[in-house]
């Protein structure tokens, strides 16, 4: 029976929380560490602060509550020659004009009063204000990630934090250069009446503690379960689990790269004499290639070939056609393995081993033998970067796992995923 997805992701929920692709943002209670080594750790957790709810509803009330702005008054006294700005104040003009020209009836003593947006609460708001913009604009590639459904919301929040920053009236009043926002004025703030400071000054508190130097575990622990992002497919989850397992046995201490969609390096360790790099559904680096092209094939007269290169070309014609869009008629194969680790010699920094993981989330072993048809390909058809094939390079050994899901078999190994000890050109790996 396969397993749950409930199962798969309580297993390796630690593990998930570098997940930022395509999923579901709820709430996970199985996260019970993040002591993993995370390459880019901060922006991680910028991002997962922008997922929390009190801060996207903070965003959604800001251009109503903000018309509630506090400011202060404070009064000064000025003398003015020929003009006047503020309260005459008749006492202070009289003795202005003996002291400098008792006839000169221009001269007028003045009280003015001045409003004061630079105060504690306001610095708080804007300091909130700033640090969401940095976010967005500055530290994460929003741009990137509003594909993504858990991100869709701040597609519309993004334009109110731009406006509140750059266009807003009252904001741009505040002088933030008078005075640096202190633990302190955010303490005082958080006791507020007005809910504009009040959840400004909880959010600021927040993110200083989340990235401050002193990381508090338990605080990240907390922000990560209830921003926790998991894939929808099932699939997806179960080759993960097998991404786990691999790093699991290989290196525990294994540096973590983001899973946003990008160039899907997931992992790099090392060892004494190896550079390891893992990817998940990816061809890998420049050095390796799974791609074959029409070009290639066409050098071939089997009428196979010459009928399956015509078949691909009237397919275009009908293509452009009927829908006014072309196909790619130059790839004839290429692929995308689930799991591929790259294995560089240290010393001389050239690849020496490839391994190339097949992933079935099934029981069933007609579904596994398609699984292993699609490995055998990858292992026959994938080049080096001089576009050789990779099995007429001696330097370079590729081996295959097939991973599936609870079928047993005489030859499968159930624990033994360390790279060092696989030699054998396909191994079977089954719960």
């Amino acid at each position: 029976m396969k397993r749950s997805a409930e199962e798969l992701i309580e297993e390796i929920s630690d593990f998930l929380v570098i997940y930022l692709k395509s999923g579901k943002v709820e709430l996970n209670s199985f996260i019970k560490k993040t002591d993993l080594q995370i390459s880019q750790l901060e922006q991680l957790l910028q991002i997962h602060f922008l997922l929390k709810d009190e801060v996207k509803q903070f965003v959604r009330e800001l251009p109503i509550l903000i018309r509630r702005i506090k400011t202060s008054t404070t009064e000064k006294q000025n003398t003015y020659h020929g003009q006047i700005k503020g309260q005459i104040n008749w006492p202070k003009t009289i003795n202005d004009r003996i002291a400098r020209n008792a006839k000169d009836k221009t001269i007028f003593g003045v009280k003015e009063r001045n409003r004061e947006y630079a105060i504690k609460e306001n610095l708080v708001l804007l300091e909130v204000i700033q640090t969401l913009y940095d976010i967005l604009y500055k530290k994460i590639d929003s741009d990137y990630y509003k594909r993504y459904t858990w991100f869709q919301d701040w597609n519309r929040l993004k334009p109110i934090v731009n406006y509140m920053l750059t266009k807003n009236i009252y904001l741009s009043r505040i002088q933030s250069d008078k005075a640096k926002v202190t633990d302190r004025m955010i303490l005082d703030t958080l006791k507020h009446r007005n809910p504009l400071y009040r959840n400004a000054a909880s959010i600021l508190q927040q993110y200083r503690k989340v990235l401050s130097c002193e990381m508090n575990q338990l605080e990240i622990q907390q922000l990560l379960r209830e921003t926790f992002v998991y894939p929808q497919e099932e699939d997806v989850l179960f080759e993960l689990y097998w991404v786990v397992k691999l790093i699991e046995q290989n290196n525990k201490n294994a540096h973590l790269q983001m899973i946003d969609g990008r160039n899907n390096l997931l992992a790099h360790w090392s060892d004494k004499d190896f550079l390891y790099k893992m990817y998940h559904d990816s061809s890998g680096s420049s050095q390796i290639r799974f791609n074959i092209t029409t070009n290639e094939v066409s050098l071939h007269e089997h009428p196979f070939i010459r009928r399956k290169l015509g078949s691909m070309e009237r397919a275009e014609r009908f293509a452009n056609e009927f829908f006014g869009k072309g196909l790619n008629t130059s790839t004839y194969w290429s692929g995308r393995p689930d799991i591929l680790v790259e294995v560089y010699d240290k010393g001389t920094k050239k690849l020496k081993k490839v391994f190339i993981g097949e992933v079935k989330h099934t029981s069933r072993r007609e579904y596994a033998i398609t699984g292993l048809r699609e490995l055998v390909d990858y292992i026959s058809f994938i080049k080096d970067e001089t576009n050789q094939y990779m099995d007429q390079n001696n330097g370079v050994e590729v081996r295959g796992i097939l991973f599936t899901d609870n079928l047993n078999l005489n030859d499968s190994l159930e624990n033994e995923l360390d790279l060092s000890k696989l030699h054998d050109e396909i191994t079977f790996v089954s719960l």
